[in-house]
Formats: structure tokens, sequence, C-alpha cells
């Protein structure tokens, strides 16, 4: 059975990494791909929220300096200090984001979101269905958003990395 196309946007990292890519925080501007979905204050409570959560579980000032500034003597285990925080300020994100995609705001409309974490870099990913029909709500028509798909994932003969369209 074939998938319906999926558009993805991607909210990359705001603030302070660390060694294994999760971010404190990230980027919080609206995108105008989801103004045809999603109310702008739906969106920004959902991502404030996100990075609220991050903010609170990320380890100390103090914590990071030591992990990194003892990682030579300590052959990388003081690492593990700080590690353990933002492992779990990964998991409560995680769900958190699990939370968001239940709310009816975005199931409803089949806005989905995602915590993506890869190769020591990481960010959010926000997916919804393509349609034909791209306007704003309330609008008639004239000088409505439009976005045009190149390619669709199941009819593309691409590479997986290529085959699904992804706005940055």
């Amino acid at each position: 059975m074939a998938m319906a196309a999926r558009t993805t946007v991607r909210l990359m990292p705001a603030h302070m990494r660390f060694v294994n890519g999760v971010s404190r925080a990230y980027d919080d501007e609206f995108p105008p791909e989801l103004r045809h979905l999603v109310d702008e204050t739906q969106f920004t409570h959902a991502i404030n929220q996100i990075n609220n959560t991050l903010t609170d579980y990320w380890p100390c000032l103090f914590c990071v300096c030591y992990g990194y500034a003892c990682c030579v003597c300590t052959g990388g285990l003081s690492l593990l200090c700080p590690h353990m925080c933002i492992s779990d300020a990964e998991q409560y994100a995680r769900t958190l984001i699990d939370r968001i995609n239940h709310r009816p705001c975005f199931q409803d409309v089949g806005v989905e979101w995602k915590f993506v974490k890869r190769c020591g870099r990481s960010w959010i990913e926000i997916s919804f269905p393509n349609t034909n029909n791209y306007s704003k709500k309330g609008s008639d028509g004239g000088g409505s958003y439009q976005k045009v798909l190149i390619a669709s994932p199941a009819s593309s003969s691409r590479t997986t990395d290529d085959a699904s369209p992804t706005l940055l």
C-alpha cells in the first residue's frame, strides 16, 4: 500500500549542543509551511514547552565545564556526569513530543512532531501530509500560500536520503 507523501520541516539547534548531538533548545521561529494547518500560537506553545523541558533538565554550567575540562585526564569518563542529565532531558522531550502529537490541533490535520538524533547532530522534524490545496485558513484563494512538491517519495527512484522532500 502506498504511503501518502509528506512534507518535512526541520527545526535546527539554536543553543549549546552536547557531544551526543542533543541541543539545549531548538529554533522557535514559526515555519511558513505550517500556516495553512496550524495556528502560530499552537506551534509557539508546543516548541516553547519542548525548549523549556530541555533547558530544565540540562546540566548546570559547572557540570558541563567539569565534563569537558577533565575529559583528557579521565579518558572521557567525566562526560558521563553531564550525559546523565542530558539523556534525561532527551527522554522527557521525547515523551512531551508524543503528547504534543496527540493534541487535537496537530492530530486532526496530520501534523507529526519527531525528535531526530543522528551522527552527533539532532533536530526536530515536523511532517505533514501534502495536499493539492495549500490555502490559509479563512482564505478565499486569493493571495494564499502555495507550496510545490517536486517529487513524491513513492514515485521517486532516488536513494532514501534524497527521496523525502525536506525543507530546511
